[in-house]
């Protein structure tokens, strides 16, 4: 009987291989639930999550520098080379000026299809003129009805008249009612609060987008007495233009 000890070693070698890759399986099993198992290079694909404008980037540590001077061996280096080291290691932690994940946009940035709003704070006067640059209509009153119980409900309460949730705990000074100390104001006065703040009210231009201050500003106007169809009737190409910006 003829053996072929060339397919027998071949077959063995199959089963080895076969073997190893069951064994290999078996031991990426965890009974941990959340566990992936044995992953190879799961750095490769499996990308880690941070936080906008957290100092993360391994910079979250006090011991950012040693750790990462020690990686180059500083220890053992000779003293000549030490300060390009060292240097080498502040380059990495300026990458992100200063750790940060997200860098904030430069001083003097404007968002793009945003203007900036022209009128200083302080200057309340030159607001008095604004008037309303987006059409009046039951969605955008709607809209605004619906932020302003998000944003104003709390303190300026559901009716506008100042008694909201956190002035009846007397959290907060009662502001002026809009049917009452605040019945006059334009509708520009009331975006230019909004914007800038105003007493114990802090700004909110950083909170609320344009378009949904403005709406606000609608609906307030409403709780100023002001009737719905009235509003509704002026015509949007009489209203001034208005430089404002997220």
């Amino acid at each position: 009987m003829n053996i072929s000890y060339h397919k027998i070693a071949q077959f063995a070698k199959t089963k080895l291989f076969v073997g190893f890759l069951a064994s290999l399986s078996l031991a990426s099993c965890t009974e941990d639930p959340n566990s992936p198992g044995i992953e190879y290079m799961p750095d490769m694909y499996r990308s880690e999550g941070y936080e906008a404008y957290l100092k993360k980037f391994d910079i979250d540590s006090t011991d950012f520098f040693d750790r990462n001077l020690d990686k180059l061996g500083f220890k053992e280096a000779a003293d000549s080379i030490k300060p390009e080291l060292v240097k080498e290691v502040e380059e990495l932690y300026a990458v992100f000026n200063g750790g940060l994940i997200t860098r904030k946009p430069v001083n003097g940035t404007i968002a793009e299809g945003k203007k900036p709003f022209t009128i200083p704070k302080g200057d309340r006067s030159q607001a008095k003129a604004i008037k309303m640059p987006i059409p009046y209509s039951e969605t955008s009153l709607t809209e605004g009805k619906a932020y302003y119980e998000i944003f104003c409900d709390h303190c300026h309460g559901a009716k506008g008249d100042g008694k909201g949730a956190l002035v009846v705990k007397e959290l907060f000074l009662k502001p002026p009612a809009y049917n009452g100390p605040a019945k006059d104001l334009t509708a520009g006065e009331i975006y230019y609060t909004v914007y800038y703040g105003k007493g114990m009210m802090g700004p909110h231009a950083s909170q609320i987008v344009e378009d949904k201050r403005w709406k606000i500003v609608q609906y307030v106007q409403t709780l100023q007495g002001n009737k719905v169809e009235d509003l509704m009737g002026i015509n949007a190409s009489d209203t001034l233009t208005v430089n404002s910006a997220q």
